[in-house]
């Protein structure tokens, strides 16, 4: 019985003296006492590790480097995509720059040239404007309708869309700028169901969808310099074509005023860029 080996309860009565009251003349052996309790430890951590094995024999310590490079190979979770196709880090995106009035500024068609017409009544809008009209008008433009009137190439449209707009609708009393139209929903991939095109004058246009009681949630109307604003102002003044909560747009020369109630529309707001200015108003 003396050269058995120490069971658990051998232990606990030696950890028991360990912190057992000393009397007035000795005192306790914490040294041994510490020495003996990892000796033992030792010793049953071999014995279980030796059993786990299929050979009897210990399984040798792995340095915990190998470890990590043994694992290293996985990916943590936010990097995992699936089968064929690459993750897109948007550090590593480079945007095209824009250059030109006639490029797209954002969206899925960014930096895509459009077609222009030579002719000298041909007023392109700025990208600088555009770049401020819908970053005002993102909210209104994402998942909306678009209604593009004298939309000549159809630049303003084709940012809708380019936007996440759900479809843009272009108007425009030239057969040659619908041609035009045509061709840059062409260039940019555009389908028929996104983009739409009518050869009619605004007024007209406006009558038949009154009829067919179409509206759009954003409007934008760029009549050529000299137009009879008080014709097209009659239709909207009633809200024709416009959404409830919709928006309508115009964009006019600096120098010109417009109230800032238009019958069941009001005015929330007004840039300006250069000699060109956008009058905000929202359906009541």
């Amino acid at each position: 019985m003396e050269n058995r080996r120490p069971t658990s309860n051998f232990s606990k009565a030696k950890n028991s003296e360990r912190y057992s009251k000393p009397s007035d003349n000795t005192k306790p052996d914490f040294h041994n006492n510490r020495q003996f309790v990892r000796e033992f430890l030792k010793k049953e951590d071999k014995f279980s590790t030796a059993n786990n094995q299929p050979n009897g024999k210990a399984k040798k310590n792995i340095p915990r480097n190998s470890k990590i490079q043994k694992y290293k190979k996985f990916q943590l979770k936010n990097n995992f995509y699936a089968r064929g196709k690459v993750g897109k880090s948007s550090e590593n995106i480079v945007k095209p720059q824009i250059v030109s009035d006639l490029q797209i500024t954002d969206g899925k068609h960014i930096g895509k040239y459009l077609q222009a017409s030579n002719s000298p009544k041909m007023r392109q809008t700025s990208r600088h404007l555009r770049e401020s009209m819908f970053k005002i008008l993102s909210k209104n433009v994402r998942g909306g309708r678009f209604l593009d009137l004298c939309s000549g190439i159809g630049t303003m449209g084709i940012e809708a869309v380019s936007r996440g707009s759900v479809i843009s609708t272009f108007v425009d009393r030239s057969a040659k700028m619908c041609s035009l139209i045509k061709k840059n929903l062409e260039i940019c991939q555009i389908k028929e169901g996104h983009g739409e095109v009518f050869e009619m004058e605004v007024v007209p246009f406006l009558k038949q969808m009154r009829k067919r009681n179409r509206r759009w949630d954003v409007i934008y109307f760029d009549p050529a310099f000299g137009a009879n604003f008080e014709e097209f102002l009659e239709y909207f003044k009633r809200g024709i074509a416009i959404e409830k909560s919709g928006i309508l747009i115009i964009e006019h020369h600096s120098e010109m005023f417009f109230p800032e109630s238009l019958g069941v529309l009001k005015r929330w707001r007004l840039i300006t860029r250069g000699e060109n200015s956008l009058s905000f108003y929202e359906k009541k």
